[in-house]
């Protein structure tokens, strides 16, 4: 539902390349926040693309992502937590079991809430066996990660993954960073 009415949107603004003004959001404790440029790609029996600016913000086990269209109209906003997942479109509201199903609807991909969480930081989640790959990056739960860094900060996330003969692509180019004071990823309170 949602991502076809995003994916529409958005490909029929493909050309623009406004951003929409960035909230702003007081940082407090560990929390995380990225805003910038999103892309899906996906290859083979059913591609899709999927352009816009997004607003992610992660705190323990919740979080929230906004998408919005290159022109700035806010597409969707979804939010999760450890046991739930919702996304509205501003005009209704669609509750997901899990963060996975409402990335499956919304972005159709099928995306790991807890690896994320540390793909997003550029390091591969303590929780599952990875693997370093010869171009730079890892390999984690069938998807390749590459960060690109600015400042020694992630400034471009990739994630690709085959899928027999269809391939899936979600690229972030991260714009503006909050991150978390030093010190929390020392005392174990990561995502």
């Amino acid at each position: 539902m949602l991502r076809g009415l995003a994916g529409l949107a958005l490909l029929a603004l493909l050309g623009a390349c406004a951003a929409p003004p960035r909230l702003e959001r007081a940082t407090v404790g560990c929390a995380l926040d990225y805003s910038g440029r999103i892309s899906v790609v996906e290859q083979g029996a059913h591609p899709y693309n999927l352009y816009g600016s997004f607003e992610l913000h992660l705190e323990g086990e919740s979080g929230s992502l906004e998408l919005g269209s290159p022109l700035g109209e806010m597409l969707a906003r979804a939010s999760w937590s450890a046991d739930s997942a919702s996304v509205s479109n501003g005009h209704e509201q669609r509750g997901f079991e899990s963060f996975e199903d409402m990335t499956q609807a919304t972005l159709g991909l099928r995306l790991p809430r807890a690896a994320l969480q540390d793909w997003v930081r550029g390091r591969p989640s303590a929780q599952w066996a990875s693997r370093a790959l010869e171009q730079g990056g890892f390999e984690q739960l069938g998807w390749q990660v590459r960060v690109q860094r600015r400042d020694g900060r992630p400034h471009v996330l990739r994630l690709s993954r085959k899928l027999g003969e269809d391939s899936e692509q979600l690229s972030l180019v991260i714009d503006h960073a909050s991150l978390p004071q030093p010190g929390c990823e020392a005392a174990g309170s990561t995502p």
